[in-house]
C-alpha cells in the first residue's frame, strides 16, 4: 500500500470514529503526537487517545494538501469539531483547527505522526480566559523548549 493511501486510510477510519481501523494503519510501536491531546506510544495508549477523542468532540478531517513520498506524508488540514457533553465547560462549542501533520512510514505503515498548529486559535475558540490562555500557552511553550532541547515533550 501507498503511503498516501494509508494516510487516507486512517482518515477515513477517525471520521467514521472506527478504533480498530484507525489503529491498523499504525506499527505496534508507533508514536502518535497530538498538540491537544499530547504524545502517545504504543497500540494501547493510541486506543486510549482515540478513545478520549471520540468522547470528547465530534469532529471530521478534511485534508486540503498533500506532500508524499515512499516514507513521509505531509498534509494541511482542518479539523471541524463540536465539543461534547464530556467537556463540560465547553460543550457544544465549535471549533476549526488549522493544521499541518507529518506522518512518517515503516513497513507500510504509520510509524509516527507530529501535527503542528497554534493552539492558541483553539483556545481562543472555546472562549479560554486571558489568564488561561497565558497559563495553557505558557505551559506549551515550556514541553515545547523542552522537547527542541532533546527531552521529553
Amino acid at each position: 500500500m501507498q503511503s498516501r493511501d494509508r494516510v487516507e486510510e486512517f482518515i477515513a477510519a477517525y471520521n467514521r470514529k472506527d478504533i480498530p481501523g484507525a489503529l491498523a494503519c499504525f506499527t505496534d510501536d508507533a508514536v502518535y503526537q497530538d498538540v491537544t491531546y499530547g504524545t502517545h506510544s504504543g497500540q494501547g495508549e493510541l486506543r486510549k487517545m482515540l478513545e478520549r477523542m471520540f468522547l470528547e468532540a465530534d469532529a471530521c478531517w478534511k485534508v486540503h494538501t498533500w506532500v508524499a513520498d515512499a516514507l513521509r506524508v505531509a498534509i494541511e488540514w482542518t479539523i471541524d469539531s463540536q465539543i461534547t457533553e464530556a467537556v463540560p465547560q465547553s460543550a457544544g462549542k465549535r471549533v476549526r483547527l488549522f493544521a499541518m501533520g507529518l506522518f512518517e512510514f515503516r513497513d507500510g505503515r504509520i510509524a509516527s505522526y507530529r501535527e503542528y498548529l497554534d493552539f492558541g486559535q483553539v483556545l481562543l475558540q472555546l472562549g479560554v480566559s486571558p489568564e488561561g490562555l497565558h497559563r495553557a500557552l505558557s505551559k506549551k511553550l515550556a514541553r515545547t523548549l523542552t522537547a527542541a532541547d532533546g527531552g521529553a515533550a
